[in-house]
């Protein structure tokens, strides 16, 4: 029965036949020895199969239309909170031709479901994946929302918490009312001694604001598994049930016209013993088989890794040609060493880091950015930087020392190195002196360059600074994020969109990075950067295509004007400026970037 609920698939496009196969291989190696085995795959596909003949016609052409939308050089994304944005759903909707006219064509909604009441984490503590935030409006927003951005071809992503639900969620609800089937949906624990065996090899997500893994229940009588916060459960995905859930509300949410997913924390997804039960084998199996499964579903519909690990943890995420998992990653490593690049004048860590997330699989490709949501881990480097580099790097970018230019601030400390909050403009230093503006064009001018997606964080457009205002909010005070978290400047943005202040030499710049990688044959997905090593150490030289459809990044990294080396034809010119030049050499102003094509 199992070998022919695997080899058999209705619905959906494409080889489903040998999509299920594969998905159903790799759940029998998780799950195949769990009682029942057989029904409960059967049950899984007829899920699946429900859902394909479920999904919409217009969203069957948009898939057939889209396929790989992601890889196109014209994708550029945008994050946001919807409340910070928009105030609503119905809000950003009427903000599209903000976003269109920076040239977005991917839009990242941070968390939007319904939340925990009282603290949630930033909206991460999810009460109900299949509603909406009532602040924000409801269903029909949502699905109102989606397909207004798809008509405009904007692709709107949103996160998926597969990791843990906030403790008011219904199944914890119903977990602490003693059903047996919920309680099975948690990690629980009942003795100190075995709590103590699990944490002897794990390690703290928030080891400052929230340390340990475990957070007892009087409810339940136990201790329940905790990764982040006491009020965010971890699901227990070694319960096939759970896997079935969650399952179901990827696909459900797919079908409301959802063009993407951030999976957050995916790293966290399997416990085991004797671990840091962190990106384990059954973790990638699970991400495979989600991938398996959309494309059944919905084939255009993307997956984006939340692993905010080492580059070397990060990679596997994307599984192979043979096993894709993950569409999208996070360039995390990449962007923490181009800011340790810019407090440190040299161009060597964003300069290693962007050697090594090259090793990248062809399928698959990088999320590019500057800035997010939350804190930048410096620690997560190593081995490309050294611990004392991280740490002086940390240093300048609060305003601390000689060199210093930063105002963000310190979040926490992993393994010696502090992690920092604050906005792109405030860490760049926009109004301490004359070159902020310089280091935050430069810092998004590289991330344009690079092939995978560039993402603009809001605000980092008009040069939006920290968002002080939280420290005298009570629901927010106690959570540093918030420092990067501001409510859009409307007027601001106005203003710069329409050439007005200072935001709009940003604003435009931005527009310009969008045009240029657009438009320009070297910046086609399958033009990879090649790193090019034979540069002083300020200066970052980057090579995207080839012969004279290829162009040379240079990027100065310090606060003195620096040679490079130019490596194409004698006569160049500048895409950014239109400024034509020749020569071997150029002089590179203080953190000044210059994308050259020959002519």
């Amino acid at each position: 029965m199992i070998r022919a609920l695997m080899d058999t698939a209705e619905g959906g496009v494409g080889d489903n036949a040998g999509l299920w196969a594969n998905a159903a291989l790799a759940l029998e190696s998780l799950y195949g020895e769990t009682p029942g085995f057989a029904d409960w795959l059967s049950s899984l596909k007829t899920l699946v199969d429900d859902a394909a003949a479920a999904r919409r016609p217009d969203l069957r052409a948009w898939d057939e239309s889209h396929a790989q939308w992601w890889r196109r050089p014209s994708n550029v994304g945008y994050s946001t909170y919807v409340d910070r944005f928009g105030g609503t759903l119905s809000g950003v909707a009427d903000r599209l031709d903000y976003l269109q006219g920076l040239g977005v064509t991917y839009l990242h909604l941070l968390p939007l479901m319904k939340p925990r009441a009282g603290e949630s984490d930033g909206g991460y503590a999810v009460a109900d994946f299949e509603d909406v935030n009532p602040a924000l409006g409801n269903l029909d927003d949502f699905i109102a929302l989606m397909d207004k951005a798809r008509s405009r071809d904007v692709h709107v992503v949103v996160d998926l918490v597969c990791n843990h639900i906030a403790d008011d969620h219904a199944w914890a609800r119903s977990a602490r009312d003693g059903d047996a089937r919920h309680r099975n949906f948690f990690h629980l624990v009942g003795d100190t001694a075995e709590v103590s065996r699990w944490e002897a090899d794990l390690l703290d997500v928030f080891p400052d604001s929230a340390p340990g893994n475990f957070t007892w229940s009087e409810d339940l009588g136990a201790w329940v598994w905790t990764s982040f916060y006491p009020y965010q459960w971890d699901l227990n995905y070694a319960n096939p049930d759970v896997f079935r859930a969650m399952t179901s509300t990827l696909l459900n949410l797919a079908n409301m016209g959802v063009s993407g997913f951030r999976l957050d924390s995916t790293g966290f997804l399997w416990k085991q013993m004797g671990t840091t039960s962190r990106n384990l084998p059954q973790v990638h199996k699970i991400l495979a088989i989600w991938r398996a499964l959309l494309s059944i579903v919905a084939p255009a519909v993307v997956l984006k890794a939340e692993a905010i690990d080492r580059l070397e943890e990060v990679l596997p995420f994307f599984g192979s040609p043979e096993a894709p998992e993950c569409d999208l990653a996070y360039a995390n490593g990449v962007m923490a060493g181009a800011w340790a690049s810019l407090a440190l004048g040299s161009a060597q860590p964003v300069r290693s880091l962007i050697q090594a997330a090259a090793a990248r699989p062809s399928q698959a490709a990088w999320i590019n950015y500057i800035r997010c949501h939350d804190d930048i881990i410096f620690s997560g480097l190593a081995p490309h930087v050294a611990p004392e580099q991280q740490r002086l790097a940390a240093a300048r970018l609060i305003g601390e020392g000689p060199g210093a230019f930063g105002r963000g601030e310190i979040f926490q400390v992993f393994e010696g190195a502090p992690s920092l909050n604050g906005m792109a403009a405030s860490l760049s230093g926009l109004t301490v002196d004359a070159l902020g503006e310089a280091r935050l064009k430069l810092l998004y001018g590289l991330c344009f360059a690079l092939d995978g997606t560039p993402v603009i964080y809001m605000g980092d457009e008009i040069g939006l600074e920290n968002d002080e205002t939280y420290r005298s909010d009570p629901d927010r005070a106690g959570e540093g994020r918030w420092l990067q978290r501001p409510a859009m400047d409307w007027d601001l943005a106005n203003g710069a969109r329409a050439g007005i202040g200072p935001s709009a030499r940003i604003h435009a710049a931005l527009k310009r990075y969008a045009h240029i990688r657009a438009r320009h044959p070297a910046c086609a997905d399958a033009n990879s950067v090649r790193v090019d090593a034979d540069q002083s150490d300020a200066v970052l030289s980057l090579y995207r295509g080839q012969g004279p459809d290829g162009i040379q990044i240079l990027a100065n990294f310090s606060e003195r004007p620096v040679t490079a080396r130019v490596g194409l034809e004698r006569s160049w010119l500048d895409l950014l400026t239109e400024e034509p030049g020749e020569g071997e050499e150029l002089v590179l102003q203080p953190y000044d970037i210059k994308w050259l094509a020959s002519r």
